[in-house]
């Protein structure tokens, strides 16, 4: 060993040293030889697993995974090591496969510095194979710690009395374990394609019209996974979720009913749309346990899922939260085609780049007794100006359209229409914007005979060029469906 290291592991030896110091005046969890003066300071973690009788078994498969050579080096580590006993009924399906043993041993070493006391807090800590054990005092997952803080010159050591598995995520049980239903399970691997992403796309041009980029062919898109990319990402090990797979029938059954809801030009179309539409409210990132999972459950997009606890046919603990295969979980129209409310000043395009005299304002409903932001385009000149909303996900029902409109900029009553689909439709008229009328108005009711992944709404001028007759100005839509 050259002197500049030897210099090195005296500083931690040091450090550490002083950690127990520490620990100690909290709660004298170590063995009395466990003080300053201790040799194994002098050593590094390998050295002081090889030399415990009690972890012979975990410094054999530390060996076995090449993680010795981890714990050998001038990195700082935590080791949770499971004692001989516990080792004894390790699955020889882990031990036997050299990847799968790596990944059980990896999950017992962290790189985060864990010196147990009384007051250490519950924490969720990432392991070497990249996933995260929940901790508290004196325990990691359902282990407890049978001897704590033990310090070499790198890191600490702490003997459970359990090993802690390397389990799988959600996304790794759902999509690719064969234990899971086959159906939900195919759809979710089907939904890997190219999907538009701008992020890193190389802009060529600029709209215009509409003053939106213009992206190189080829370069605003990524290969990714729907249901990862615009759900929740059930993969990310940091996090925790709950999520929900339907056994075959019942999977069959919830599409068979909501079909009718998306109809398209084709049947594998209509198929694939139920089935997405279905599927996207199976997962929240909240962590629901046994105990703890409610009636109700609401997803990202707003459906509400009642859960009938008898209804579900097993319950799989994964490394970032719970999975629930369930016979059947169908959901009321009601429940999942909620309002959809859309925030007039979030637009995402216009008719014609009228931006300089487009403007947000923060106002002060006295009716509804609320602050809001609204958008007010004025004198731009052009006739039916329009702004446009996209709408992911629209189903085949009917909606009654209502908005809040603020006329206080001018006296005289003006005219605007939400095309739907196109900013001429005539599903719903003209209404007027009379001055001061601070309450939501009724548009109309419209249906929606097919099913849009996508469809655009319109808030569109009247047809008149005069300053005074075409004026846009809106606080929110709102969609209410009339099921």
């Amino acid at each position: 060993m050259n002197s500049m290291k030897y210099k090195r592991k005296l500083q931690l030896g040091a450090l550490l040293g002083a950690m127990v110091l520490m620990s100690l005046g909290c709660k004298k969890m170590t063995e009395d030889h466990n003080t300053v003066g201790d040799p194994m300071l002098q050593k590094n973690l390998f050295e002081v697993i090889s030399q415990n009788q009690s972890l012979t078994s975990f410094a054999k498969y530390l060996v076995e995974t090449g993680l010795d050579k981890e714990l050998i080096s001038s990195k700082s580590y935590t080791v949770f090591a499971p004692s001989n006993e516990s080792l004894i009924l390790l699955d020889a399906s882990i031990k036997g496969n050299p990847v799968k043993l790596k990944q059980f041993i990896a999950n017992h070493i962290t790189e985060e510095l864990v010196s147990y006391t009384s007051s250490t807090p519950k924490k969720r800590i990432m392991m070497l194979n990249g996933k995260f054990n929940s901790i508290a005092p004196f325990s990691i997952e359902s282990a407890v710690a049978s001897q704590s803080n033990q310090y070499a010159s790198n890191g600490i050591l702490h003997t459970i009395n359990m090993s802690v598995n390397a389990l799988e995520n959600c996304w790794e049980f759902i999509a690719t374990n064969a234990s899971a239903p086959l159906k939900q399970r195919t759809f979710l691997q089907s939904l890997f394609r190219n999907i538009f992403d701008p992020t890193n796309a190389t802009i060529v041009g600029i709209n215009p019209t509409t003053g939106d980029p213009i992206y190189q062919k080829g370069t605003d898109s990524v290969f990714a996974n729907m249901f990862l990319r615009n759900v929740h990402d059930l993969r990310n090990e940091s996090k925790h979720f709950t999520a929900f797979i339907l056994a075959d029938a019942g999977w069959d059954a919830e599409q068979a009913a909501y079909r009718k809801y998306f109809p398209t030009g084709t049947v594998d179309s209509t198929t694939f749309a139920t089935a997405w539409n279905i599927v996207r409210d199976f997962a929240v990132d909240t962590l629901y346990t046994p105990s703890g999972l409610p009636d109700t459950v609401v997803s990202k997009f707003g459906a509400k899922l009642p859960i009938n606890k008898n209804a579900i046919v097993s319950t799989i603990k994964t490394s970032n939260g719970y999975v629930y295969v369930m016979s059947a979980l169908p959901v009321a129209p009601a429940l999942r085609f909620t309002t959809r409310v859309i925030e007039a000043e979030k637009y995402a395009g216009s008719s014609v780049d009228r931006r300089s005299v487009t403007y947000f304002r923060d106002r002060y409903n006295d009716l509804s007794k609320k602050f809001y932001s609204d958008v007010l385009v004025l004198n731009h000149g052009v006739a039916m100006f329009n702004l446009r909303y996209d709408q992911a996900e629209i189903p085949a029902i009917k909606y009654k359209a209502y908005w809040v409109a603020v006329n206080d900029f001018q006296t005289a009553t003006f005219t605007q229409k939400l095309g739907v689909g196109s900013p001429t439709a005539t599903l719903l008229p003209y209404v007027n914007v009379v001055a001061n009328a601070k309450g939501e108005v009724y548009l109309g009711e419209f249906t929606m005979t097919k099913y849009s992944p996508v469809l655009s709404f319109y808030l569109t001028a009247a047809n008149s060029t005069a300053n005074a007759a075409n004026p846009l100005v809106c606080d929110y839509i709102k969609l209410v469906p009339s099921l």
